[in-house]
């Protein structure tokens, strides 16, 4: 039997992949079939296989400013391999989640015309997206405000996929999994899953005082790139009952869920977990991607649901005196 198929594309960072993955579920509850397109050189090509799903891996590369006929001439490549994977699998549609990972595929879908739907969930659009937008037949958008980023295409406000899990878990689950105390308070720090080195930075020169404060445990989630550096600048605190040190956390629910406060970068989906799981947030929005994360932070703050602390203002004591 010809089943129904969708393809996803997504990739690069936790925050593509994790939507999508979300998107990916409950499109099989509503008996599709669904296969993920990324990069066989980022993390999704071990995270989306390991959650039970058909992957195909492209070999796109990081966009070079400096080189971009090498960028070009590589979406070229990948864009036709991805054309192949399209044609044998026949999709229904084609759906993006952003990131330049996605733009080969997407550009793949549209040589075939093949249905392409984009899912934006930052407030001002990444590049991939503003670039792919005027291929798409519309936007699924997290926040009405951006709308006017995508002129004629139309779009529908529909929130940011956040995966179930999120409702489900439990502070006593939570502190089991991660080895604490559930009765005494968690400040969880949590760069994103290719880690904030600004932030593991001031944590680092403020974690003597931090864990001055009586019962504070504190959960260190760093990045697989830092981890080696933030071990070896916090070897002295090895063992340490009120101090766990992770390179990368695979159940965020479990950790938001314990969580008293959380001290994290400004990415979409981390706000959209966060605000899931009614956590009080520092947010540090990263300088990269035309500042969309200032703006993602900037809305939140508005909203009186976190604190604004823009990268300037991470001085010795910042977080202590917060």
């Amino acid at each position: 039997m010809n089943r129904k198929r969708i393809a996803i594309a997504c990739g690069g960072t936790g925050g593509h992949i994790y939507p999508g993955l979300t998107l990916g579920e409950k499109l099989q509850q509503n008996g599709l079939e669904v296969f993920f397109m990324g990069s066989n050189q980022r993390m999704e090509k071990d995270v989306i296989p390991a959650a039970g799903y058909d992957f195909v891996g492209l070999p796109v590369k990081q966009t070079n400013k400096r080189r971009p006929l090498q960028t070009l001439l590589n979406w070229a490549q990948c864009a036709a391999q991805a054309r192949s994977e399209l044609k044998r699998r026949s999709p229904l549609a084609l759906v993006g989640l952003g990131s330049y990972i996605t733009v080969p595929s997407l550009l793949a879908a549209r040589q075939l015309g093949i249905p392409i739907y984009l899912v934006e969930t930052n407030v001002v659009p990444g590049k991939a997206n503003q670039f792919l937008g005027r291929l798409a037949n519309w936007v699924a958008l997290a926040h009405p405000q951006t709308a006017p980023a995508f002129g004629k295409t139309p779009t529908h406000v529909t929130g940011s996929p956040v995966r179930p899990g999120f409702a489900l878990a439990s502070r006593s689950e939570g502190a089991a999994a991660f080895g604490l105390n559930p009765d005494a308070p968690v400040l969880s720090v949590i760069g994103g899953s290719q880690g904030a080195q600004i932030i593991n930075e001031a944590l680092v020169r403020d974690l003597p005082r931090l864990l001055s404060l009586d019962a504070l445990q504190i959960v260190h989630v760093c990045g697989a790139s830092n981890h080696d550096q933030i071990r070896a600048q916090t070897s002295s605190y090895a063992g340490h009952p009120r101090y766990r040190l992770l390179n990368y956390v695979e159940n965020m629910p479990s950790l938001l869920a314990t969580s008293d406060l959380a001290l994290s970068r400004a990415g979409a989906s981390m706000i959209a977990e966060l605000m899931a799981c009614q956590v009080p947030t520092i947010l540090v929005p990263g300088r990269f991607g035309g500042g969309h994360q200032l703006e993602n932070a900037q809305l939140v703050a508005q909203a009186g649901a976190g604190i604004l602390l823009e990268e300037p203002q991470m001085q010795e004591g910042a977080l202590f005196q917060l």
